[in-house]
């Protein structure tokens, strides 16, 4: 099949990500990025008029606001933007990687993805010397050792080495988790393990990652659950499901969700609109439009149903009542009442908040601990926070 890629569907493909040949030689390593001659300015992005930079957890600018744009820090180093070029920096704000960059990935198992003002993605390491080069039109993080990349319409892997291991040739290509990748070849979903061997053969519709050798499929439009060797432990006879946490799993029936165990026994009737795992041995519940959350034998905790609840997140849990936003603690009782204008889950042990001036963090007891000064904020990762001023 004749496959063009044009850089509109090129980018197309890689907002599709925020989720090519084989070879067997090694790629040279390049000199350092920062000998390169930098390519001229892009005009993607302008220059922002509010800065971001980073805070500690004791809410001072340990790395001033001179950023464009920046993302969170994984192992150690944090990408950044000044103006249409991207690089990275360490926790001291030193730019150790400079900004030359059309687009720049976080770091993942040891190496970063980036994008070339040429369109060709490949990987660097923390020194910024190119590991694996920029020939790619598209790749993907690494995730247990391989990539998914896409070559002429198709999707296989690589290793760190850069080499081709698994051909492409599939429709769909998922990362690898515990060994396994799900694939989706002529239509049909099915996984392999690193080695691009089968081991679920090409027959769903749909497909889940493992939990403990179960996972979810579809077939015929039904849904069911399957066992490592491809078979049926739960009949595919619902109309959706998701998947099996702590015994149990939500599926729907006749329009509307319960839980079953493993032996297709309704523990929980079918009478919600939605149910899903949200942590602490509940599972939260929507019926009629209101939010609780129930236990494994259907109980409610919440004595008052909510507009909206959030999964755990270390052992808090955002809800909302008229139009404002408390949290709630791993039993179900409200930590705060709700009057914040928004929350996000704890990270860390902190959350972010939403007061009229600005941004802020609360600690899990609800305590204001760093004072909503920021015109937007970002969760704490690996001890800073990047916000803008």
């Amino acid at each position: 099949m004749k496959f063009l890629i044009r850089f509109s569907f090129l980018f197309f493909l890689l907002a599709f990500f925020g989720c090519e040949n084989d070879s067997s030689n090694e790629h040279e390593v390049t000199p350092e990025v920062s000998n390169i001659e930098l390519p001229p300015e892009e005009e993607d992005f302008e220059e922002e008029k509010f800065k971001w930079g980073f805070i500690n957890k004791d809410g001072q600018v340990v790395i001033k606001d001179r950023f464009d744009d920046a993302r969170n820090f994984k192992e150690g180093l944090a990408v950044i933007r000044k103006k249409g070029k991207w690089g990275f920096i360490n926790k001291k704000g030193e730019e150790v990687i400079p900004a030359q960059f059309k687009a720049a990935w976080s770091f993942s198992e040891g190496l970063a993805r980036v994008l070339t003002f040429e369109h060709k993605m490949g990987f660097i390491d923390p020194q910024g010397n190119f590991s694996i080069q920029p020939e790619f039109d598209l790749v993907e993080d690494f995730h247990e050792g391989l990539a998914r990349f896409f070559e002429l319409g198709a999707f296989g892997f690589i290793n760190k080495k850069g080499i081709k291991v698994i051909k492409p040739k599939y429709d769909q290509a998922s990362n690898f988790k515990n060994g396994l990748a799900k694939i989706k070849y002529l239509g049909k979903y099915g996984m392999i393990d690193q080695k691009g061997k089968i081991t679920i053969p090409y027959q769903f519709e749909h497909l889940s990652y493992f939990k403990k050798n179960i996972a979810k499929a579809r077939k015929n439009g039904k849904y069911g659950f399957i066992d490592s060797k491809g078979k049926w432990i739960v009949d595919p006879i619902f109309e959706n499901a998701r998947d099996f946490e702590k015994g149990l799993a939500p599926v729907k029936k006749n329009g509307k969700f319960g839980l079953i165990n493993l032996q297709n026994d309704f523990i929980v009737p079918n009478e919600y609109d939605e149910i899903w795992y949200a942590g602490n041995d509940l599972w939260a519940t929507v019926k009629n439009q209101k939010y609780n959350y129930i236990k494994s034998d259907g109980t409610a905790i919440i004595a008052k149903d909510c507009d909206m609840l959030y999964s755990y997140s270390e052992n808090r849990a955002g809800y909302n009542e008229g139009y404002l936003w408390g949290f709630l603690d791993e039993k179900g009782k409200a930590v705060t009442p709700p009057h914040f204008g928004l929350v996000w889950d704890f990270k860390e042990g902190l959350a972010r908040a939403a007061y009229r001036d600005g941004i802020g963090f609360i600690n899990q007891n609800g305590e204001l601990v760093l004072e909503p000064r920021w015109k937007d904020a970002r969760d704490f990762s690996e001890g800073l926070a990047r916000v803008q001023l």
